[in-house]
């Protein structure tokens, strides 16, 4: 071999010597001999037979080949048998490709400084699963990186192709030695305006100096600074980016754990595939910390996934305000985009002065075909905390021949003033044809019933039993507290009134009875008395309810889909997926229904009637209803006229009165004092005992069988009530798809290298296929690649087809003139909101009970506390009071 020169020759403590060569074409070669070997061994240049960190590892360049050699350094590539030729070549991402927390650089490597780089050469260094290793100084000590794979150290005269690669690659250099990089300065060229130099420093760089400041500011966490000195500076040369100065040393120390290097600000970064996998988790309204349990998941352990939770709540932050620019146009791009698939959907808005929208509605097409089956009754209330406007939510809830609420249109509202709650009415009159609800309850809102007047007058309305008996607690709950007899006349005569005359007797009766005629209070509950109490609304049909839970229950479940600072677009996507949902537990009670065989409580054979006839949910009330009958006995008073009492106590929903029931067996005519029928569309079980009684238990006349909860209806179901058709077979798209097998991947690979990180004989069975693997796959995108290129340039003749589509011409003038009103409308200003109860836990407000006594601090008695108690009072000086206040 011939050599111009021998330049110099080192040895390590294990023997091995080292011998440096200067080759004819500017070559510098290392030669190792290993004086501990036998003769006949010999030591190969680049092997990787040993374990790493053995006296065999071969020596690295640091810094550039001017610099000299320091043996046993492993800080450039691991495996190379060489120095390797001209650095100035070589670029960014060295032999293993790039190291910068999941995320790749642009850089490239030269072929010929990476052909004979060993066994790992182009396997990419592993940064996700760190484990405890066989082969570690100690038990459970984890690695940052396996042993000699590590990113080439920054040198002068290094070039990359962009300065967000030469910032990827430093950033990479910073992450597997221990500290965080920040951008320092840039400059732009005065010749063409582009960024020519940029400066990238340590992120301790500089000196804490905290003033005192004037006035009080977040107390934030500040970073401490060491006046580090280490940088990059990196200037634009030609086409390329060129490393003018680079300063290595630091003065402060690395953070060397894995597990802590995710919180240094430069690599607590989230990969690409990630978040897209993270916006599929956040549209299921999933917070934060239970997505951070997930990706736990896929990587095997917390300390492996390279961010932190409040890293995701950032990123769902920003992505959230991303999405709230142009909200109100994208919403209404969308609904046109839905009237394409369902002609039926709807939808309405009112603009202001300023073209803000003022007022929203809509509802879709299958919920304006069951609208006219369910009209009976229809349950209307408002709700705060659901968008970021602060804008009331205000939807419609029917109920369905499941007794399931159902969505029927939801609006929003600018305030809660008569003239929005007006229009929202009167839009809603439109959108359901004309047609309008039997029956209404909402809440005490005194611009609602004004508008409910104006817009629905023949519509009984009324008012929710929960909120005002919430108000009555209030008030006289003290009072009651102190008088059970009070508390219990009252709560009977609001419950059990079964006529409007029965209930003005009585309630003159008790006030008189108990010496409450001049108490305010109760003359306002008598004021409100046509708007609540059941006497009065005995034959009316609000089927199982007297308050308005069935919107307060749609709201809560609403709230589990979005977050109060959601725009108006999402609010309405995740409407649609409530609406799936609500579909989907129909589809389920269909199947219960057809499939499933119910075990009949009783021998009645008008159980079995009601059964085949009613949907199985409907039934079930039945059947509890039918059990009643075991809790009365009945009395033939004659002349058709039955009295049916209790056997003993109380009967749940009836109370301890008697029921007088009607009956005219020539016409199979039953009516009962309770009104159960009206009421709820079923018979009470009442009525069935007479019917026990009487012995007419075979079947159940067929004009007290309703339709509504028949499965089907009988003979009323027209065509148009089918939802819109959606393709039942349709699968998850391409890039869901590619999501869940990007999970399932990390938590695979995630098990496997559990296995594979033992020794690093197993790594090299990983390395190995993952070299493999990045040929197969470089393979396989070159195909995709060309067959891209072919099928593009078939379609060259397409290209010049509008985008626009062909009926555009032919769209009528209302349609038109939508679109064009559509482009005015601008996001509507954030509104005053209410404000939340000063308590989230739910109060029974059915009924007037007393409150929770309180007791004496000195003796523990109820009626009295500690200032007026006998005990303290006849030994003040053992129980002064002023101790009480101490």
């Amino acid at each position: 071999m011939e050599c111009n020169e021998k330049l110099g020759a080192v040895a390590d403590d294990a023997g091995l010597h080292y011998v440096q060569l200067r080759m004819p074409r500017g070559f510098d070669f290392w030669f190792g001999i290993d004086l501990n070997e036998p003769a006949d061994q010999d030591f190969v240049p680049g092997s990787n037979d040993n374990e790493a960190g053995s006296s065999h590892a071969p020596p690295v360049w640091e810094g550039t080949p001017d610099q000299g050699f320091v043996p046993g350094n492993n800080s450039n590539a691991a495996g190379t048998s060489h120095g390797g030729p001209n650095w100035e070549n070589v670029d960014a991402t060295g032999p293993f490709g790039p190291y910068s927390g999941g995320q790749s650089s642009d850089a490239q490597v030269d072929p010929k400084d990476t052909s004979d780089r060993g066994t790992n050469a182009g396997s990419g260094f592993q940064t996700g699963v760190t484990l405890p290793s066989e082969d570690s100084g100690e038990e459970g000590e984890v690695q940052s990186t396996p042993e000699g794979f590590s990113p080439k150290t920054p040198f002068l005269g290094m070039k990359f192709d962009t300065w967000e690669a030469a910032l990827s690659h430093y950033n990479t250099y910073a992450h597997h030695v221990g500290f965080s990089v920040r951008i320092e300065s840039s400059r732009k060229s005065t010749r063409d305006g582009e960024k020519d130099k940029c400066l990238f420093v340590c992120n301790k760089t500089g000196n804490n100096s905290l003033p005192p400041t004037p006035v009080k500011i977040r107390n934030r966490a500040i970073t401490k600074l060491a006046d580090c000195k280490a940088k990059m500076r990196i200037k634009r040369s030609g086409a390329r980016w060129e490393v003018t100065q680079f300063v290595e040393e630091h003065t402060h120390e690395f953070v060397e754990k894995f597990a802590l290097k995710k919180f240094l600000r430069s690599h607590n970064k989230i990969p690409k595939e990630e978040k897209k996998f993270i916006d599929l988790l956040s549209n299921v309204n999933l917070s934060s910390g239970r997505i951070m349990q997930i990706m736990t998941e896929l990587y095997g352990s917390k300390q492996n996934v390279p961010y932190s939770t409040k890293t995701i709540s950032n990123y769902r932050a920003q992505h959230s305000e991303e999405r709230k620019i142009k909200d109100i146009p994208e919403l209404l791009k969308y609904f046109e985009k839905l009237k394409e698939d369902d002609p039926r959907f709807y939808y309405d808005y009112k603009l202001d002065d300023d073209n803000r929208v003022e007022n929203i509605f809509w509802v879709d097409g299958a919920a304006r075909d069951v609208y006219k089956l369910y009209n009976d009754c229809i349950s209307f209330d408002t709700t705060f905390m659901t968008n970021q406007y602060n804008m009331p939510c205000a939807p419609f809830i029917g109920i369905n021949r499941y007794g399931q609420s159902i969505q029927l249109g939801c609006g929003f509202l600018r305030n809660e003033r008569v003239a929005n709650f007006e229009w929202l009415f009167r839009t809603f009159l439109v959108a359901m044809d004309g047609l309008h609800p039997l029956n209404i309850i909402t809440d005490q809102d005194v611009a609602m019933r004004t508008a409910i007047e104006m817009v629905f007058p023949d519509t009984i309305h009324r008012n929710c039993r929960w909120h005002i008996m919430q108000k009555v607690q209030e008030k006289i709950g003290p009072m009651a507290a102190k008088r059970e007899d009070l508390r219990r006349d009252f709560n009977d005569v609001i419950d059990y009134s079964v006529t409007e005359e029965e209930f003005e007797t009585r309630w003159a009766e008790m006030i008189q009875k108990h010496d409450v005629v001049d108490n305010d209070h109760f003359k306002d509950i008598y004021g409100l008395r046509k708007c609540f109490v059941p006497a009065y609304f005995m034959k009316r049909f609000f089927p199982f309810l007297q308050t308005t839970a069935r919107s307060e229950g749609f709201n809560a479940v609403l709230k589990q889909y979005i977050s109060p600072r959601e725009s108006l677009l999402n609010f309405f996507k995740q409407y649609m997926k409530l609406q799936e949902k609500i579909d989907c537990a129909e589809d389920g009670h269909d199947f219960m229904g057809m499939d499933k065989v119910v075990r009949l409580w009783g021998d009645f054979p008008m159980e079995d009637q009601i059964l085949q006839t009613y949907t199985l949910p409907i039934y079930n009330i039945f059947q509890l209803e039918l059990r009643k009958i075991t809790s009365y006995n009945a009395r033939d008073c004659g002349g058709g006229v039955f009295e049916v009492f209790p056997v003993q106590g109380t009967v749940y929903g009836y109370g301890r009165r008697t029921y007088v029931v009607d009956v005219d067996l020539e016409n199979l005519m039953y009516n009962c004092q309770c009104c159960k029928f009206y009421k709820d569309g079923i018979l009470c079980c009442h009525i069935m005992k007479v019917m026990s009684y009487i012995g007419e238990v075979r079947e159940i006349p067929e004009h007290y069988i309703l339709p509504r909860w028949s499965l089907p209806p009988p003979d009323i179901v027209p065509s148009i009530v089918e939802p819109v058709q959606r393709k039942t077979e349709k699968k998850m798209s391409r890039k869901d798809m590619r999501l869940l097998r990007y999970g399932n991947l990390c938590n695979d690979f995630s098990k496997l290298a559990v296995e594979l990180a033992v020794s690093e004989k197993t790594k090299e069975i990983a390395d190995k296929h993952m070299i493999a693997m990045s040929k197969e796959l470089a393979a396989l995108k070159k195909a995709n690649a060309d067959a891209l290129k072919r099928r593009k340039n078939k379609s060259v003749a397409t290209e010049d087809i509008s985008d626009s589509s062909p009926f555009e011409g032919r769209m009528d003038e209302d349609v038109s003139q939508s679109r064009n009103r559509n482009k005015k409308a601008k996001d509507p200003p954030v509104t005053a909101a209410k404000g939340r109860p000063c308590s989230k836990r739910k109060k029974s407000g059915l009924q007037l009970k007393k409150p929770n006594p309180t007791t004496c601090s000195v003796c523990g008695e109820i009626d009295h506390d500690a200032r007026n108690c006998p005990v303290r009072l006849a030994n003040p000086e053992k129980f002064p009071f002023h101790q009480f206040f101490q």
